[in-house]
């Protein structure tokens, strides 16, 4: 585990993990993530992406030549720019800003921040996700040529079980509607959202000024 401190707020990181084969569950969040992109990318459109993880969605979009630059704050991930988020100037505008499971990993009270840097350096969409405080007791799937159905019992943990998490939706005040209002109050409208398990994607399209 590392760590970094700015303004007196340790933030911890690893990339650790991203040498090891990731479970099931990542490559379904994978395939949501670079389904949202294709959605909403047009021809030429340019990508920056926000917290590299394993470099899987990155690598893919650049294999079907589109333009992605990756900033992280953990080198070692080797991103194209290395830098905290909150603090971080951007010298160059990008249409589309994809941040995948990031901004828990930073103190909510800081986001309205890191939002107005990304307003100036977004000129279309921010898509990303955030993971829900839940845990899941129960899961059942069935699927026939037919048609597919899933039953899940889940509940609020209550608590954080993730080291380097802040906050999570439904943790403590941090609700989805509290996260939504926060990104619109900055300029920003919420386009489209859907729950992958524990995770809730989104789509924000930049408002026109």
């Amino acid at each position: 585990m590392k760590t970094e401190t700015v303004d007196g707020i340790v933030y911890k990181y690893s990339s650790d993990w991203i040498y090891k084969l990731e479970v099931p569950e990542h490559w379904l969040l994978y395939w949501n993530q670079v389904n949202l992109i294709n959605k909403y990318h047009e021809k030429n459109d340019t990508i920056l992406e926000i917290g590299v993880g394993s470099g899987f969605t990155a690598n893919y979009l650049k294999s079907k030549n589109i333009s992605v630059t990756t900033f992280d704050i953990d080198e070692e991930k080797k991103p194209d720019i290395t830098g905290n988020i909150v603090t971080h100037k951007f010298d160059k505008r990008y249409d589309m800003v994809m941040a995948f499971e990031v901004f828990e990993h930073i103190p909510f009270e800081k986001f309205s921040e890191i939002l107005t840097n990304l307003k100036v350096v977004c000129n279309k969409y921010i898509i990303l996700s955030i993971p829900r405080n839940e845990k899941t007791w129960l899961e059942i799937k069935v699927r026939t040529p037919l048609f597919k159905w899933s039953f899940r019992i889940k509940t609020l943990r209550h608590k954080l079980t993730t080291e380097n998490h802040f906050w999570e939706i439904d943790y403590k005040s941090y609700t989805l509607k509290k996260f939504i209002r926060t990104v619109e109050e900055n300029g920003f409208t919420l386009s489209e959202k859907k729950n992958v398990d524990a995770n809730y994607f989104m789509v924000f399209r930049k408002n026109e000024t």
